[in-house]
């Protein structure tokens, strides 16, 4: 009996402790919490947004903060989550709070379709079929560090960006191997590529940081409407508006050479009776990394926006005026360090010691009579180039939206250098000499020119100027069919003016300057400020059509887009003799020239006289491209696209100097295609891409020149028939470990060569002339890394303390060359073929990788914030050649294709930037 009455009492025990886990397990249960943390941004741009509502009971939840993230914790269970922006379709999300840490990002729609997204041509996620990145706000301001924009590209696949000669504002950024002139910047949707040439100047974009909300980088041919040079890719830049938060906020920088930038900014976010205003100011100054590449430039930004019915008017006004000294010209590798040049194989012995990675030529000292001795740069910069645009967005009714933007970009200053004369006037060789130090000897030209018996000088410093004045409209209507078909379509005209001339900037102490080159006045003594050696003007015309079909069903989207455009040049040279028109005959005249003509004598007094000037050169292009897209699941989707871009040539490939017309100008063929898949999941994302770009026709950076046997005139001319193709593979990848930490992988394997083996047929008025062979076949395009590998870490250590490092890696780098010169006519005699009988490869620059390091710390107040960040670019001070041209005329060797006939540009070594931001 006691044996059952003790089991019996066991098994009561047993049963209550049972009952008591069965009472402590929900308990338990419902004790655990997990945290849900995300990015709420618009669906569109993919922006963060600001003060998003996220409920996940009445009047309990959270609000999204200035990077746009949000964090819950809460008890483990189901939740019905309600989030709500004004302006945005409000979404209801069912969450299942079951671990620790659920990642939710949440994308919310406009309730009108945004101008961004109508004239922008923002890519959307599981949506546009392209390649593309979006660098947000946070971003930005974490890892700039008042770099250029282009720089911090560099974490981009398919990115080489360098700081070229280490100039501030002289950067250059190349995208799959095609460089800027080929890839098509936008600032709010407004194309800023040089209309005569494609290029970039970042300086004139100093401080758009400031106030940008999203930059948005498309590879290859893009998702935009217009016919614009996106061979490589496009580059969006965002800017601020009405659509913001309101807030103040001020900071301050400094740096490593004395540099020190300031900032204000307001954003009055949508305020009574649908107004907002954006207010920007910057100014910077430094003493630059390399030698005497200073930097003082201020910025300004002002946007106005009012809502007026159905209609978002918006007046904006930027600018950059600046100035800067620069580093124009490369160098070979031993004048930099002979022991770096010495490894690789460059024979230095008998050289002088090298100079050092930041040595610039293009300075030296003087001292003017009763001043001080300062340094005096021969290469500075100075360029101000503001841009204004009126926008009219004008939400018809739910269907229809028609945005029309009309800008006006007016740009002016130049670019400095040296200029000397003989006592006639003649232009003689630019070049002053160098002291005992390797600077220009001002001082010794400034006392031959202040001593001289006639006080005329006989060398200057000259400044290139180049004025423009371009107007712009671009009309964009965007109307959906039905709920699958959507359409937008409109025109874009340009109107561009550049005006070239050349003045007297500094007589370097003498009273004149003597110059000749103007054939149409006599009087050859110039004075500072007057125009020498060139004064002419670039006329463009540009109008163009698009269309774009886009369509959506279930998992399915798809688009077409056709565009066409006509450009037109014309060329006036105010220098070189005068046109009169005769019948048929066209006479040149001069300011000395008495001209006898079918019974009569004309000269520079003659009515009708016109300064020279060419015929209007028109060319057709156009773009065919098209994508689809088709998401997998919930978190993937597979997109291709495929695209055809007959481009005009450019301005400079079709009018030589003095009103000479290149001979042959075609236009440029590219043919592009593209794979690609992404997965998006609760804490991975991964993108991977390949593309295939077949560029035909690609015009020579260097033109050659022809001398007819008959009438012994010479031509320029182009050579056609340049072919590259361009393969490659891109892959990023992004893991949020924990609510704290997250990492990223990119890498981009390219393979870009030259496929042109061909005899090239020089025309003179239809007629063949002379032939051009050439054997570029199999060689590999320089100017880039072909090879992009890059690792970056991100660590929240506690709430608003971070610190994050990035280790970016290139490699299979070419320097730029001429494939011309892979001719047995090559202008220099360079020896163009190898050992085994094969065309030479350009000389390849040494792999190398940069570590950069950031870290800051958000200080949050009842009404206030102080955002303190650090960032170490370089931390290891690796010594590297950024840029490279293979046979430069001015290195110390003889044209080989090798590391000793090179002329390079090292990259910058270890710098540091700190600031701090208040926000109000």
């Amino acid at each position: 009996m006691t044996f059952f009455a003790q089991s019996g009492r066991k098994i009561q025990a047993i049963i209550g402790l049972l009952q008591a886990f069965g009472i402590l397990i929900p308990v338990y249960l419902s004790a655990q919490t997990g945290t849900i943390k995300g990015t709420v941004t618009d669906a569109g741009s993919g922006e963060p947004l600001i003060g998003v509502n996220i409920l996940y009971a009445t009047g309990k939840g959270t609000v999204t903060d200035m990077e746009g993230n949000y964090q819950m914790v809460l008890p483990y269970g189901e939740y019905d989550l309600q989030v709500s922006y004004v302006g945005y379709v409000s979404q209801a999300i069912k969450v299942n709070v079951a671990s620790s840490f659920t990642r939710l990002d949440i994308n919310l729609k406009n309730i009108t379709l945004s101008e961004v997204e109508v004239v922008a041509d923002i890519a959307r996620t599981r949506e546009t079929p392209v390649a593309f990145t979006s660098i947000p706000p946070k971003k930005i301001e974490e890892q700039l560090a008042s770099q250029d924009i282009p720089l911090l590209l560099n974490k981009t696949p398919g990115v080489y960006a360098t700081q070229q000669g280490g100039g501030d504002g002289d950067s250059r950024i190349n995208i799959r191997g095609f460089n800027q002139r080929n890839v098509a910047v936008m600032v709010d949707g407004i194309p800023v590529n040089d209309m005569e040439n494609g290029w970039v100047y970042w300086s004139n974009w100093f401080g758009l940081d400031a106030v940008t909300r999203n930059i948005q980088v498309q590879r290859g041919l893009g998702a935009s409407k217009l016919v614009i040079p996106s061979v490589g890719g496009t580059v969006n830049i965002l800017t601020q508006g009405i659509e913001d938060k309101a807030r103040l906020t001020f900071k301050q920088e400094y740096g490593s050479d004395n540099f020190l930038r300031s900032s204000l900014g307001w954003n009055s976010g949508l305020m009574k009776y649908g107004w907002g205003v954006t207010l920007a100011g910057s100014y910077k100054r430094g003493n630059g990394w390399v030698d005497e590449t200073w930097t003082e430039g201020w910025f300004y930004f002002a946007r106005i926006d009012k809502k007026l019915g159905k209609h978002l008017i918006s007046l904006s006004a930027m600018g950059a005026p600046q100035q800067h000294g620069q580093r124009s010209y490369k160098k070979s590798i031993a004048t930099f360090d002979k022991d770096y040049a010495a490894e690789l194989g460059v024979d230095t012995n008998g050289l002088p010691p090298s100079k050092g990675i930041k040595f610039n030529e293009n300075w030296g000292y003087l001292q003017r009579v009763g001043e001080e001795r300062d340094p005096l740069s021969q290469s500075k910069n100075y360029y101000h180039k503001p841009l204004i645009s009126l926008r009219d967005f004008w939400n018809i009714n739910e269907k229809t939206y028609w945005s029309n933007i009309f800008y006006v970009s007016l740009g002016k200053g130049g670019g400095t250098g040296t200029a000397k004369s003989d006592k006639y006037g003649t232009p003689g060789s630019s070049t002053f000499p160098l002291d005992s130090t390797g600077q220009i000897d001002f001082q010794g030209i400034y006392d031959l020119n202040y001593y001289s018996e006639d006080g005329r000088s006989r060398g200057i410093i000259r400044s290139s100027v180049n004025d423009h004045y371009w107007y712009g409209l671009l009309s964009t209507v965007n109307y959906k069919i039905n709920e699958l078909w959507e359409f937008s379509g409109g025109i874009d005209l340009r109107s561009y003016k550049g005006e070239h001339y050349m003045i007297v900037y500094d007589l370097l102490g003498g009273n004149y300057f003597l110059d000749n080159v103007n054939q149409n006045i006599d009087d050859i003594v110039k004075e500072e400020e007057d125009i020498i050696r060139y004064h002419d003007v670039g006329l463009i015309h540009w109008g163009g059509v698009f269309g774009l079909l886009k369509w959506r069903q279930g998992n399915w989207s798809a688009f077409i887009n056709l565009s066409g455009s006509g450009s037109g040049y014309k060329r006036i040279d105010y220098f070189i003799k005068k046109e009169l028109q005769v019948g048929d005959t066209t006479l040149l005249i001069g300011y000395n020239d008495t001209i006898s003509y079918m019974g009569n004598t004309y000269t520079r007094d003659a009515a009708g006289l016109e300064d020279n000037h060419t015929p209007w050169k028109w060319f057709p292009g156009f773009t065919l491209k098209g994508g689809v897209n088709y998401n997998l699941s919930e978190e993937s989707n597979l997109f291709a696209n495929v695209g055809y871009l007959s481009k005009a040539p450019r301005f400079n490939n079709v009018f030589y100097y003095e009103n000479v017309e290149f001979t042959n100008p075609e236009n440029e063929n590219v043919l592009a295609f593209e794979l690609g898949y992404s997965l998006y999941s609760r804490n991975i994302s991964l993108d991977v891409n390949a593309y295939a770009t077949i560029w035909q026709n690609k015009p020579a950076d260097r033109t050659s020149s022809f001398v007819d046997p008959v009438t012994e005139q010479t031509y320029q001319v182009n050579i056609n028939g340049m072919d590259a193709r361009h393969l490659g593979l891109e892959a990023e990848f992004n893991h949020d470990v924990f609510k704290n930490l997250s990492y990223n992988l990119l890498v981009s394997l390219g393979d870009w060569i030259w496929t042109s083996a061909d005899t090239a047929r020089v025309y003179v008025n239809e007629q063949i002339v002379d032939n051009y062979y050439f054997d570029a076949q199999g060689v590999h395009v320089g100017d880039a890394a072909q090879i992009q590998i890059a690792a970056g870490i991100r660590w929240e250590i506690i709430r608003d303390l971070y610190a994050s490092g990035a280790v970016t890696y290139f490699t299979k780098n070419f320097s730029e060359f001429d494939p011309l010169s892979l001719s047995p006519d090559n202008p220099d005699g360079i020896p163009y073929l190898d050992e085994d009988g094969n065309p030479k490869e350009s000389w390849q620059i040494p792999d190398y990788a940069l570590v950069d390091l950031y870290a800051g710390y958000t200080w949050r107040l009842k009404k206030f914030s102080l955002d303190f960040r650090a960032s170490v670019l370089n931390l290891l001070d690796t010594e590297y050649i950024s840029d490279a041209q293979n046979n430069d005329p001015y290195s110390l060797g003889t044209p080989n294709f090798d590391a000793q006939s090179a002329g390079v540009f090292f990259g910058l070594g270890r710098r540091f930037n700190i600031s701090v931001r208040i926000n109000i």
